[in-house]
């Protein structure tokens, strides 16, 4: 049978050792038929294969997030955007006009605020009530670690004091025990939120297809999803069976300490599920919570006096959890985000037995060099997202820095020392944490800082991932860390037929400019999913 579709006169890169650039390529049943040079893939065609693209098109693998929330993303992406705002009166203007928009009652969302925004302040709901108006609000601090609601908000959802939870997660109170507004993790925000209304089933399958769209149309072909639960392979299998699924999805099922019994069976017992496109194989696990609110678990406390316990609070819970997913033959992320946890991760996986699957850690934002040293021998996959240096200034002012000190902010973000120590290095963007678009992590990962801040040196370690380490980071890389490097993360005869057109090569390209290197076409599954207009 000849090819259905043919790419000629192009640069591909193919991430393949073995034939690193060819001229052409084609696909059928989405799958690469052949790739090498125009006059060798023109065998494999003929007057019903179809070309795609222009004479010049760099193309490579399609890329993957590593670490992502694709449908909580596409949910709380409704709200405001307080990505990049800077100021307390700037959010007071932001909430007061989304509160002529919805109008009294009704519901103010938001996502992306920068602690910073504070202004040094500790957030209390009288700071931003008269602005929110005459009606609840629920926003979520650009960490996702942290949720902040008002008077009415708290009135709503019957929060009055302070709770226990299962995964450590807190309400923030006054002296008098009167709660601030301001909610630490899961499960503090989720008291607030379950008194939200709930979408329509059809209206949330609207949000995850545009969500998916939007991906596409900035090379994304995958995503390692990591807060997935029973109910989410229900969704990827309807996704895929009707037409909206354009992205190959790696399923982490979120467990913690309140998981419940009966879940967690399931989960172990039951068999994988997967589709064409997706498959249900990880479990995410977090150890601690973020640097900036106090919650990371660090060997030493911060500069506040805090981040002294894991989310975990049995320690032995966790390890044992661990084991009982390990030996399931599952896939394993843990969120680690302080040193302590991460030791503490690196030490639990060491003590399972060898297996068919490799683990992970995922974020790795501050460690040690004897503790960064221990990835690679022990096998251990690093999952990290440089573009949150997008938050981080070089001259240690902003929140992050200031609680860990100078000395720990000197080994921090250390994506570019584990590479060069010879761990699998997986980049992402923990999206909605940050944008997904894919140009602004290279660019986070070569430069280590963010593209709207002038070069002020780099942030935390010295040690940067050039141009090629970093597109591995989103293909091989990628596709290795989930077992699909026999299919996937190259441009082979054979592998699936997941690729991005781009204006110029993103390993040639200058890191300063790759931001806006235009994304020409994204293919997923041999089908154009995006083409530029």
């Amino acid at each position: 049978m000849p090819a259905e579709l043919a790419i000629f006169d192009a640069d591909i890169r193919t991430m393949d050792p073995a034939r690193p650039h060819a001229s052409a390529m084609a696909v059928s049943n989405g799958v690469i038929v052949a790739v090498g040079s125009d006059d060798e893939v023109r065998d494999v065609c003929d007057a019903t294969t179809k070309v795609l693209g222009e004479p010049g098109w760099a193309v490579t693998p399609g890329l993957t997030d590593g670490h992502q929330h694709l449908f909580m993303g596409a949910e709380i992406g409704r709200g405001i955007d307080f990505d990049r705002v800077d100021s307390l009166d700037e959010i007071r203007a932001m909430l007061a006009a989304e509160r002529r928009r919805v109008g009294p009652g009704g519901w103010i969302l938001g996502f992306a605020m920068e602690y910073a925004a504070l202004g040094g302040l500790r957030y209390h709901h009288n700071l931003i009530d008269a602005a929110a108006g005459e009606g609840p609000m629920l926003v979520l601090a650009l960490d996702l670690h942290t949720g902040f609601t008002n008077a009415a908000g708290l009135d709503l959802a019957g929060v009055s004091g302070a709770r226990q939870f299962a995964d450590g997660s807190s309400i923030v109170c006054d002296d008098q025990g009167h709660p601030t507004g301001e909610l630490h993790e899961r499960s503090a925000i989720e008291a607030v939120r379950e008194a939200m209304p709930i979408a329509g089933h059809d209206e949330r399958i609207g949000w995850y297809r545009d969500a998916i769209a939007r991906q596409n149309a900035v090379g994304i072909t995958g995503v390692h999803l990591m807060d997935g639960g029973p109910e989410t392979a229900d969704l990827l299998e309807e996704l895929e069976n009707d037409g909206g699924l354009n992205m190959r999805v790696a399923l982490h099922y979120w467990v913690d300490p309140a998981t419940d019994e009966s879940v967690i069976e399931a989960i172990t017992r039951g068999p994988v599920r997967s589709g064409r496109q997706w498959r249900a194989d990880g479990v995410k696990f977090m150890l601690d919570g973020v640097i900036d609110t106090g919650t990371a678990w660090l060997e030493e406390p911060d500069t506040d006096g805090d981040g002294k316990s894991p989310m975990w609070p049995d320690i032995e819970q966790y390890w044992r959890t661990v084991r009982r997913i390990h030996d399931a033959k599952l896939r394993i992320a843990t969120h680690a985000i302080g040193d302590r946890a991460i030791r503490e991760v690196l030490d639990v996986y060491a003590s399972l037995p060898a297996g068919p699957v490799r683990h992970r850690i995922e974020h790795i934002e501050t460690a040690p060099d004897t503790t960064i040293a221990r990835f690679a021998p022990e096998g251990v996959i690093a999952s990290m997202q440089p573009i949150h240096m997008r938050w981080m200034k070089p001259d240690l002012s902003d929140p992050w820095s200031k609680r860990l000190g100078i000395d720990r902010c000197a080994h921090g973000m250390r994506s570019g020392d584990l590479s060069v120590s010879g761990a699998l290095m997986v980049l992402g963007s923990d999206w909605p944490v940050a944008p997904f678009d894919p140009r602004l992590g290279l660019f986070a990962a070569q430069l280590r800082r963010a593209p709207d801040l002038p070069d002020g040196g780099m942030i935390g370690s010295r040690t940067a991932l050039d141009s090629y380490e970093t597109l591995a980071g989103y293909t091989t890389n990628a596709a290795r860390a989930i077992g699909e490097d026999d299919v996937a993360g190259m441009l082979r005869p054979g592998y699936r037929a997941d690729f991005v057109a781009w204006g110029e090569d993103p390993v040639k390209c200058r890191a300063v400019d790759v931001t806006e290197l235009p994304i020409l076409a994204t293919v997923v599954d041999g089908k154009l999913v995006h083409r530029a207009e």
